[in-house]
């Protein structure tokens, strides 16, 4: 009722993104990673871009299903144990606790539109997501001016035609002599056309706050 919808999808979109910042970092190696994922596009290419939106693209159904070899647990639903949302001070602030998060619709993006800067590790992504259902547990508490906001319970959420802005900066990052993208900064501008949040035993069930 009193979250906003941005700041919750920052969090949840920050971890799918932080994901996909996985796979460009294979592009220079000839790996098993690599070969699994099928990425046919060399770095030197003048339209590397255009066929990284075509990878990221090509790889949906199998983030659908997981990738072990990468440790990438399926995104079909794409599980998050939990996730801390912190929200205002003084008189109007909220702290909220997400658990057990299921998130549907993740693997359901467009990219819009990308743009690499490989040789100084940055990335800019243009996205779409028609929409996302989200179900799990949830904790709350705060202050909007006189009126505490406290409760706990089940949750679930909606959220339709999300489009966005992620911009990613890392440094290269050596493990058993191969390169990875290791991310260091990682900034967000999220529109949410519609979103429909539902929370049960908010206000700890007093029927005359809800």
């Amino acid at each position: 009722m009193y979250l906003k919808p941005e700041c919750i999808m920052n969090c949840w979109l920050s971890l799918f993104i932080g994901l996909l910042s996985f796979l460009p970092s294979s592009i220079t190696q000839k790996s098993k990673t690599s070969e699994t994922l099928n990425i046919p596009c060399h770095r030197s290419s003048p339209d590397f871009n255009s066929c990284m939106i075509k990878v990221l693209h090509d790889v949906r159904p199998i983030l659908k299903k997981g990738v072990p070899k990468m440790r990438i647990q399926t995104l079909e639903p794409m599980f998050v144990p939990r996730i801390l949302v912190k929200q205002g001070s003084g008189p109007v602030s909220i702290d909220s606790t997400f658990s057990d998060q299921k998130i549907h619709g993740m693997t359901n993006y467009m990219i819009n539109g990308i743009k690499f800067d490989l040789d100084n590790y940055k990335m800019e992504v243009d996205f779409y997501l028609p929409w996302l259902y989200i179900e799990g547990g949830y904790s709350i508490k705060g202050q909007i001016l006189v009126l505490p906001i406290s409760g706990s319970g089940d949750s679930w959420s909606n959220y339709t035609t999300v489009t966005g802005k992620a911009v990613l900066s890392g440094y290269p990052e050596t493990r058993n002599g191969e390169e990875f993208w290791g991310i260091d900064d990682l900034k967000f501008s999220i529109n949410v056309k519609k979103a429909t949040i539902h929370m049960n035993n908010l206000f700890n069930g007093n029927k005359q706050l809800v």
